[in-house]
């Protein structure tokens, strides 16, 4: 078991990812920066760099920024610096919704992050308040005002999903593909949700699926705040 455990940490040190383009930089101070933009490194051991008219890339700590937006498809990816788990240090993580219980993402692979996922905006739900953006293809569609990204799957190797409340700083790890020993969708819905029994049906039931993982979150947030977990 234990070389089975030093082969997984090797494999894990081994995965990469990388992210740039038009970007703002999120200071500890609330202030914002344009610029260029690149997120890049190995495994938990990921850098910031930033550069802009006045500088050319500097590299930057988590003790001195919130995180990053990147500009993609005309509409903005938004990484975060996050504590998982309780960690000691924090790890960049990419924000899918931002809600009671919010819902990040993060992809391990050996090229380009984009190229993993197409992120879109997610239509509105209800009454919601909104905001309407222009597409590419110059298609307005209005969507809620929360950070709300959809993630369109393209050969995707291996991704994890974290959950935190509201914006905090602290996240738990939900469920991850592609990993070894990873449990599957169904195990871990059932153990983060288990007090929640109206979701644990529709995942036995098959009305979520692990590539649209933000349903769930909506699901939880409209209809089991109450429901107490242990």
């Amino acid at each position: 078991m234990r070389e089975l455990s030093i082969i997984f940490l090797l494999a894990l040190s081994s995965l990469t990812f990388g992210q740039q383009g038009k970007s703002v930089l999120i200071l500890k101070d609330s202030s914002r920066i344009n610029g260029i933009g690149k997120i890049s490194g190995i495994s938990s051991i990921v850098s910031v760099k930033f550069k802009n008219d006045t500088l050319k890339y500097r590299t930057y700590k988590s003790k001195e920024i919130v995180g990053i937006n990147i500009l993609e498809n005309n509409y903005y990816r938004k990484f975060r610096y996050k504590y998982i788990d309780g960690e000691k240090y924090p790890e960049i993580v990419e924000i899918v919704s931002i809600d009671s219980l919010s819902l990040y993402v993060r992809i391990y692979e050996g090229s380009v992050l984009s190229n993993s996922f197409s992120n879109e905006p997610i239509p509105i739900i209800g009454n919601e308040p909104v905001q309407t953006i222009e597409l590419d293809n110059g298609q307005k569609i209005s969507v809620g005002q929360r950070p709300r990204n959809s993630f369109i799957i393209v050969n995707i190797p291996r991704y994890s999903y974290y959950v935190g409340i509201g914006e905090s700083e602290q996240i738990e790890h939900l469920y991850t593909k592609g990993l070894p020993f990873a449990k599957g969708f169904k195990k871990s819905m059932k153990k983060y949700f288990k007090n929640c029994h109206s979701l644990i049906e529709k995942v036995e039931n098959k009305e979520f699926s692990n590539d649209k993982l933000w349903e769930v979150l909506d699901y939880y947030n409209q209809n089991c705040l109450n429901s107490q977990r242990e």
